[in-house]
């Protein structure tokens, strides 16, 4: 071999050498490199699972403790796997053998959860669905279902989740709420008293049958409409809208109405009305009920003019008496004056039968005098509260005695205290005078005794007036009240002093009745209001 032969080889040996040594620190880099590499990929390896197994434990957390039961299943309907909530709700098990949530199905609700595989396949997914499941223990359970599609990494459907909720209370009490309203709405409907619910612009809402016939007005005709503008009376509009200072305490309120039907008849509506709110206390506007009092209120208007024609007719009653009253009275006291002159012109002259015949004209004149003075009294009685003050009877009744004559044969004996009432003062002496004169005018005992007594009953006093006289028979107990019904016929009854009592006390707001035994005594009971 040359020595330029061995030069070359030398050279190319020494290339392949160096070529060589490049290689290697060109392997031992990248082999740095992958190394590092493979370090940095195992971490990220390690901290991806780390992540994994918590996202997982996550998941599983709130697999497990999710208050609603929650099922997966695959496309045939068996359970893969389910939560604590769902194996409560659906009383099944994790260990025991896979089922289908078909089997728990009813089966008139079969082709119900067809339709609604087929839309969850379909769309991904379905809300508000309802079916009725059997539980093991045979309870029968209405069920609302949420689901969704779970899909592959093709996105093919390979499984479905969902949220089972128990609504079976829930439905009952809707049932049962439903129910009532329906109840209530039944009485609302056939109640006889308008009801119209109105919004914050007082606007209708809803109304019953009875407001509909008490308008003439199809409920379409009134719904929507604020009754003032088409209902109410121009005149009597501000009332529609009371004032807040004239509302109860609760929001309530009640006033008379006066409107215009849809046949523009006049009618009169007691109207009561509260305030309708939230739960929050907010105003949503009002309920109101209407009661038609049209046929009350023509009768109150009636009396009303009954009460004036009456008032006029007393007065001109009152007035004619005074008028009579004078009329009779002027040629009696002339018939009287021309008997007593022709006595004295006469003094000697006539005989006993003639004189006794002019004491028998003198008599009835008196007599008819003081039962014109009666009737004229009985007529002008009247009730003027106005008139009635405090009055003291214990006072009073001392006047009364020391007023009259009294025998020296009859005593009076006072039981208790009198009070002090409201009344009118003249009307209540008077009462009493002729009481207590009767019962001494109709005592023929030689120790006439009468007696007075009060007791209190309440919202009123009861009086006794008590004598021992001669007594009524019991058939005259009524009689004796009414006018003209004199039971002993003198020229000092003139059969009217009963009567005024009686009316005396009526205007008093009282009553009178008696208890008499013949021979025996009387006593009057009268009360009078306190």
């Amino acid at each position: 071999m040359s020595q330029n032969e061995i030069d070359i080889l030398k050279r190319a040996l020494s290339r392949e050498k160096m070529a060589r040594k490049q290689a290697e620190k060109i392997l031992e880099e990248k082999s740095a490199d992958l190394y590092k590499l493979t370090q940095e990929l195992k971490s990220s390896n390690q901290q991806l699972e780390k992540l994994i197994y918590e996202k997982n434990s996550q998941l599983q957390g709130v697999f497990e403790n999710i208050v609603d039961a929650y099922v997966i299943m695959d496309l045939q309907g068996k359970v893969l796997k389910m939560n604590d909530s769902a194996i409560e709700l659906l009383e099944q098990n994790n260990e025991e053998k896979e089922f289908s949530l078909l089997e728990l199905v009813k089966d008139n609700d079969l082709d119900h959860v067809a339709n609604g595989f087929n839309k969850l396949i379909t769309k991904g997914s379905i809300t508000n669905f309802q079916i009725h499941i059997h539980t093991k223990s045979g309870k029968t359970r209405l069920v609302h279902i949420n689901a969704s599609i779970i899909k592959n990494e093709e996105g093919k459907p390979v499984a479905a989740q969902g949220i089972v909720r128990d609504i079976t209370l829930d439905a009952a009490y809707q049932k049962a709420v439903e129910a009532e309203r329906i109840k209530y709405r039944s009485i609302i409907d056939n109640m006889n008293i308008g009801l119209v619910e109105v919004n914050s612009k007082d606007e209708i809402q809803l109304v019953n049958r009875r407001f509909i016939e008490m308008t003439g007005y199809q409920e379409e005709e009134l719904i929507g409409r604020n009754g003032k503008d088409f209902l109410l009376i121009e005149a009597e509009k501000k009332i529609f809208n009371p004032d807040e200072t004239e509302l109860i305490d609760d929001g309530s309120y009640t006033y008379e109405l006066k409107i215009k039907n849809k046949n523009q008849e006049t009618k009169y509506w007691l109207s009561s009305g509260i305030k309708n709110v939230d739960v929050k206390g907010n105003q949503l506007g009002s309920i109101r009920i209407h009661l038609d009092i049209t046929d009350f209120k023509n009768l109150q208007l009636q009396k009303e003019d009954l009460v004036k024609s009456l008032e006029k007719s007393n007065n001109e009653l009152k007035e004619y008496a005074h008028i009579v009253s004078h009329d009779l009275k002027s040629p009696l006291r002339s018939i009287n004056a021309l008997v007593s002159w022709l006595r004295e012109d006469n003094k000697g002259i006539l005989n006993d039968s003639s004189i006794q015949n002019i004491e028998l004209i003198e008599s009835t004149l008196e007599k008819m005098e003081s039962l014109i003075s009666g009737i004229l009294e009985y007529s002008v009685l009247d009730k003027n509260v106005e008139a009635f003050k405090k009055v003291n009877l214990e006072s009073l009744i001392s006047e009364v005695i020391e007023m009259i004559y009294v025998p020296d044969h009859i005593q009076f004996k006072i039981n208790n205290k009198f009070p002090i009432i409201n009344g009118d003062k003249i009307k209540l002496q008077q009462l009493f005078q002729n009481l207590i004169a009767n019962a001494i005018k109709y005592n023929d005992k030689d120790l006439g005794i009468i007696t007075l007594s009060c007791k209190d009953q309440g919202s009123f006093y009861e009086f006794a007036i008590e004598d021992n006289g001669i007594g009524i028979e019991e058939q005259y107990h009524q009689k004796i009240f009414k006018i003209f019904h004199a039971l002993h016929h003198s020229k000092d009854s003139s059969g009217i002093g009963l009567s005024i009592v009686k009316k005396i006390v009526n205007l008093h707001g009282g009553e009178i009745w008696l208890d008499s035994t013949p021979n025996q005594g009387t006593t009057f009971y009268f009360t009078l209001k306190k």
